[in-house]
């Protein structure tokens, strides 16, 4: 993540406060081409504008070039009046920093054009059918050899719960935990998979948001051990699991692993395969409506949320946050890279890893869903970075698709009640706010003002 995102900054002795951005246009979004005024200034803990002290503002072109720059006395200036533009579609992020302030959220970003931002990682011509040769060819060589045990200390008044895991490549399992609704019939389900790291907020659930009366939840783990045990339990199996697996192929995270060896090398690829074929084995299951399966999920979340509407290819609905792993490759044409970065490889792993990190971007995996999708990002999501995800969702193949931006807002799950009735709802009235080309959608405070 750039610096300067949540920096702390001296307006006056002893003063803390937020740095505040007000754009003209409500929503954050421009023409391409088009002139963009924007107010910087900075707020107390009571919501007052700060009239002491200075800051530095700027403004870049979504990756290294800084387009505007000025350091501002907010005795004489407490609103800084910005005037921006960019010709061709894409962003421009705002910065404030400064020396005691808090400067939080810190930064936003502007969208210009944004039916037009597309995707600058290339997709490769056998993407597809590589993906569906993949699929067929883990049940040709691999028996799913399904594990399905209680977890009595998981259940609820109206769930039971059960640890599952299935067979996937290089010998390896994928796992999860099953919520089985109580008593007789069939229930539609909701499938989840946490965000980066642990993921034990969303792997050990007994209060958590996914787990709906009257519906199954099926929430899947990317890492290759059990989910058996307290939090605390699994947080200390992961660290081990982790230390050792970035040890062995020399990179920092486990994002990053594997892109320069092969397709099938970063843990993604078993990964998301094993979770395709857990889903079609619980569509198969007596007490599954099949019908009714909907996805639900935020950062690394929402990026399997779209490799996985692509491969399994069945589910009713899907509801996505912010995915990570959205045009990858966007640096080597001057734009902020989606995470994972491919550029934080180490540089002599680099060119090899952009011949196989394609085949893992999401933007690519968005030109095979016909699903339908409703996606939410903020303009200030600087981790899986919002246009990436913009030009991911451009790329959804399907004609029911809408997107939510919230200006202001950063990386996160956000409430929608909404999007999540539309979700859960086997048949909502399709009365959702649009806009441009009816696929955009923008969020506003009670009063009707910017977040």
């Amino acid at each position: 993540m750039a610096a300067g995102l949540c920096v702390a900054a001296q307006v006056s002795a002893g003063a803390t406060g937020n740095a505040r951005f007000r754009a003209d246009s409500p929503d954050n979004l421009y023409p391409a081409g088009g002139k963009a005024i924007v107010e910087a200034y900075v707020t107390d803990r009571s919501g007052e504008t700060v009239t002491a002290g200075t800051v530095e503002v700027w403004a870049d072109d979504g990756w290294t070039n800084i387009v505007w720059r000025r350091t501002a006395d907010l005795s004489k200036e407490p609103k800084v009046k910005m005037e921006l533009t960019r010709t061709t579609p894409g962003s421009l992020r705002l910065w404030m920093k400064g020396a005691g302030v808090l400067a939080h959220p810190g930064m936003d970003r502007l969208i210009f054009g944004v039916d037009e931002i597309k995707p600058l990682t290339p997709c490769p011509s056998d993407f597809e059918a590589y993906w569906r040769g993949e699929r067929a060819r883990l049940e040709r060589e691999v028996p799913i050899a399904v594990e399905k045990t209680p977890a009595p200390n998981l259940d609820t008044r109206d769930h039971k719960a059960y640890y599952v895991s299935f067979a996937t490549f290089n010998g390896e399992r994928v796992y999860g935990l099953l919520f089985l609704p109580r008593g007789e019939g069939t229930f539609p389900a909701i499938v989840n998979v946490p965000g980066a790291g642990p993921g034990t907020n969303t792997v050990f659930p007994s209060k958590q948001r996914l787990l709906r009366k009257g519906w199954i939840t099926l929430l899947m783990s990317m890492h290759g051990i059990p989910l058996t045990g307290t939090d605390a339990e699994f947080h200390a199996r992961f660290k081990k699991w982790f230390a050792g697996y970035a040890k062995k192929a020399g990179e920092p995270r486990y994002q990053y692993v594997g892109y320069s060896e092969s397709r099938e090398a970063p843990i993604y690829h078993r990964a998301m395969l094993g979770m395709a074929r857990a889903i079609d084995w619980l569509a198969k299951e007596p007490y599954a409506d099949a019908s009714r399966f909907v996805y639900h999920g935020c950062s690394q979340g929402g990026g399997f949320g779209l490799y996985l509407t692509a491969l399994w290819g069945r589910f009713a609905k899907s509801l996505i946050h912010c995915p990570n792993k959205c045009d990858m490759m966007a640096y080597r044409e001057g734009r902020t890279p989606g995470s994972s970065h491919i550029i934080n490889q180490k540089p002599a792993n680099r060119a090899d890893a952009e011949k196989y990190a394609p085949y893992h971007d999401n933007c690519n995996f968005a030109r095979m869903i016909r699903t339908p999708v409703r996606m939410i990002y903020g303009t200030a999501d600087d981790n899986c970075q919002t246009v990436g995800g913009i030009a991911a969702f451009n790329m959804i193949a399907s004609p029911d698709k809408k997107l939510k931006l919230i200006p202001g807002k950063g990386h996160g799950w956000f409430n929608d009640k909404e999007f999540e009735a539309w979700l859960y709802s086997p048949a909502m009235k399709d009365n959702e706010c649009s806009g441009r080309n009816g696929t955009l959608c923008t969020d506003r405070n009670e009063k009707g003002n910017r977040k």
